[in-house]
């Protein structure tokens, strides 16, 4: 077994849900959500915008939300990236959340660092939901190569949001089988 095998994630602390060397996983704050906003990548911003919500809604909203799990990606004391999950439909039988993520333009620094714990926490949020979905604009071919990477299933016709075509994506459990419909 190597050693990279034996990491264990999440390797908790009491001021962090993961620490890996001067990366981290903590829980979101108001602080984190003014960070990313000043510094958000263009792409990330017109999402925002497509989805009809500013940068900051969309980074402070889900810190209020009961029902939301947010949690920043740091390197050191920098907040990289927001994301989470807001579920948005549960019963006794299948757990569904919408996952999101907004980034700063400083995750192209550490782009294999964050591709690699991204991976780790959804394989994290997996164990919670049966399937988390969302939509992103066709026209991001990096945010779709990424989901493509993290597993995420494709719809194969466009969504409609607000006028601009999206693709919606959905990661599933392994006992779900999907099919867009």
């Amino acid at each position: 077994m190597s050693s990279r095998s034996k990491k264990v994630f999440p390797s908790s602390t009491a001021n962090a849900f993961h620490v890996d060397g001067d990366y981290r996983i903590v829980a979101s704050t108001h602080e984190h959500a003014s960070y990313v906003q000043q510094r958000l990548r263009i792409h990330d911003a017109r999402e925002c915008m497509i989805h009809g919500i500013t940068p900051w809604r969309a980074l402070h909203i889900p810190l209020k939300n009961p029902d939301a799990q947010t949690w920043t990606f740091m390197h050191k004391d920098v907040p990289l990236a927001m994301g989470g999950v807001v579920e948005i439909f549960y019963d006794d039988s299948v757990r569904c959340g919408s996952i999101w993520m907004l980034g700063s333009y400083d995750v192209n620094k550490h782009k294999r660092k964050f591709f690699e714990i991204s991976e780790k926490m959804l394989e994290y949020v997996m164990l919670h939901y049966d399937y988390v979905e969302n939509v992103v604009p066709v026209d991001h071919t990096h945010t779709l190569l990424y989901l493509n990477r993290l597993g995420f299933m494709f719809a194969e016709e466009p969504t409609l949001v607000n006028g601009f075509t999206c693709v919606r994506f959905v990661r599933c459990n392994s006992d779900i089988e999907v099919r867009f419909e």
